[in-house]
């Protein structure tokens, strides 16, 4: 996927040239930033060329330019400001990242009924084999004044055993995995794991990445809901609505969450150990 035209979106007052321009004043490289954000270079292209429709719905948006403007050293309500008052704003898109849709599985059609419906024919056709094995065609053995006048004995009913339930699985499936929540709940983590849970008095979106830079959890947390997740340290965890999310670290309540005084934006990294940097 190439990075969108820059130059063919940008206007002098809005966001994206705002950014680009102060990025390059500061001789700092799309991938510099993106390494320093902790995102991938696409979502700064898209910011920077006013794509905003690509970055799914205004919540993540502004998360993205707040968190850029703040890296850069800019006003972030200022940038906020242009975003909302841009001619670039399309509608609202849906909540889910375009990115994350164009990142998703290709779903095929089940292939169940298939291995199912051979299984069956399978089994019919061997006892049908059987049975003509031992006792023949029986219209083949009558003499024929008895061949004129046909017969149909019925065959007695073969005895078929349900295939084994490994032959009832589809192809390339397997045991379903134990959910994150579940592994942590009982205490199985694997070491450099951590157990995260969030629960969202209000809503506030939420992103956590992982060790690997992979985002393992970016969406908009509604009110009365929890995300649960394990995954590898040390994440970067980054929530727009602080004061009315709780977190919990393998096990134990953050009683407060690191943030700037008067912002409602809170960053921080938890570390192997469950601590916080």
């Amino acid at each position: 996927m190439n990075p969108p035209d820059v130059d063919a979106t940008e206007l002098p007052s809005s966001p994206g040239a705002r950014l680009r321009s102060e990025r390059e004043a500061q001789g700092i490289s799309h991938q510099q930033a993106a390494e320093s954000l902790n995102l991938d270079t696409m979502v700064l292209a898209h910011l920077e060329a006013n794509d905003f429709a690509a970055l799914g719905a205004p919540v993540f948006v502004k998360g993205h330019l707040r968190r850029y403007t703040t890296m850069l050293g800019l006003d972030d309500d200022e940038i906020v400001s242009l975003y909302e008052h841009s001619t670039q704003q399309l509608g609202e898109p849906s909540l889910v990242p375009k990115s994350r849709l164009e990142m998703a599985p290709v779903r095929g059609k089940p292939r169940w009924p298939w291995v199912v419906g051979g299984a069956a024919t399978f089994f019919i056709a061997s006892a049908l084999v059987a049975y003509l094995s031992e006792h023949g065609l029986p219209w083949l053995d009558a003499s024929p004044e008895e061949s004129a006048v046909p017969v149909l004995q019925q065959a007695p009913a073969a005895t078929m055993q349900a295939p084994p339930a490994a032959a009832l699985t589809p192809a390339g499936t397997g045991s379903s995995a134990t959910p994150p929540d579940a592994v942590a709940a009982a205490g199985a983590l694997q070491p450099g794991q951590v157990s995260l849970r969030v629960k969202f008095a209000a809503d506030s979106w939420v992103e956590v990445f992982d060790g690997s830079g992979k985002a393992v959890l970016y969406d908009l947390g509604k009110a009365g809901t929890e995300r649960a997740l394990t995954a590898t340290a040390p994440l970067s965890v980054t929530i727009g609505n602080a004061a009315a999310v709780a977190v919990t670290v393998n096990g134990r309540v953050l009683a407060d969450l690191p943030r700037a005084q008067g912002q409602a934006l809170a960053r921080f990294s938890i570390g192997p150990d469950g601590s916080l940097r």
